[in-house]
């Protein structure tokens, strides 16, 4: 039986205009009034998600950042705050200089204009920065900036695939750990690559909720439709896979829903949490 339904928000709970649907928010209410555990997966950082946090009237603890936060929406209190360290960002951002990728590093995990760059950003992924253009925050060196503080959020690579690949495997070969690759997603020919501190990920995450409610993984639900969220596809007993999903990701899981346009999160919780319920 499902005890915990996790759900990502981009390209899976939001439609293409970045909108929860009535039929999504109408199917959360109910599976959360069976008593069932409801809560957000995201990418995104606290301040570009919480409002869609509030409009679904989630209470218990959220994922931000791929894992990188885990807060309560309603008391505020932090349960993981994880930082990359200064010195391992910077070094990211020269390789990257180096490789024709373009760098972003993102200095906090509540600060209004938390994303820093050096220039514009032209290629497959300009519609992101275009929503988030009230993020950012033109600096002069990346570096220089980043030789100010002792830690960050994340850096993100942004660039042709195999630019991006030969950053992270140089990257590799001279750092040891204490950083995360997240693999974002790819558009064309680019990818968008997250660089985090240790142990971080959607997968990382879910332990922590694991414990917390004294579920099993073979009792969780997981929605999503990208390529970060393969790992913990992998751990749930229930994944499903928006149909806007790369065929990777619709490999991966155990059920395909509808689009995200087409209401495809309500859809999969009517069927296979609410209908088994029912059915009891």
């Amino acid at each position: 039986m499902i005890k915990l339904v996790c759900i990502d928000l981009d390209g899976t709970l939001l439609d293409s205009e970045k909108r929860i649907s009535q039929h999504n928010i109408e199917a959360i209410r109910r599976v959360v009034e069976l008593g069932v555990h409801v809560t957000i997966f995201t990418g995104r950082s606290f301040g570009s998600a919480a409002h869609y946090v509030r409009e679904l009237g989630i209470k218990i603890p959220v994922v931000f950042q791929n894992g990188a936060l885990i807060i309560d929406p309603v008391s505020m209190k932090v349960f993981r705050n994880i930082e990359l360290e200064s010195g391992l960002a910077r070094h990211f951002v020269e390789e990257a200089r180096e490789n024709s990728v373009y760098p972003v590093v993102y200095e906090s995990f509540f600060f209004e204009k938390d994303m820093l760059v050096e220039g514009p950003y032209v290629g497959a992924f300009e519609r992101y920065f275009q929503l988030n253009s009230h993020r950012i925050r033109m600096v002069e060196d990346l570096s220089k900036e980043l030789s100010k503080r002792k830690s960050v959020v994340e850096v993100a690579l942004v660039g042709k695939i195999e630019n991006v690949n030969r950053v992270i495997e140089e990257a590799s070969a001279k750092l040891k750990n204490g950083y995360t690759v997240v693999e974002n997603q790819k558009r064309d020919t680019e990818a968008f690559v997250e660089i985090f501190g240790p142990g971080v990920g959607k997968e990382r995450a879910l332990e922590f909720f694991l414990e917390m409610y004294a579920v099993t993984p073979e009792e969780v639900m997981y929605v999503g439709d990208n390529l970060n969220d393969a790992s913990i596809m992998r751990m749930v007993g229930t994944s499903v896979a928006m149909m806007n999903a790369p065929d990777e990701i619709k490999r991966i899981a155990t059920h395909v829903t509808d689009s995200n346009d087409e209401s495809g999160v309500a859809k999969a919780l009517e069927k296979l949490v609410l209908r088994e319920r029912v059915e009891e």
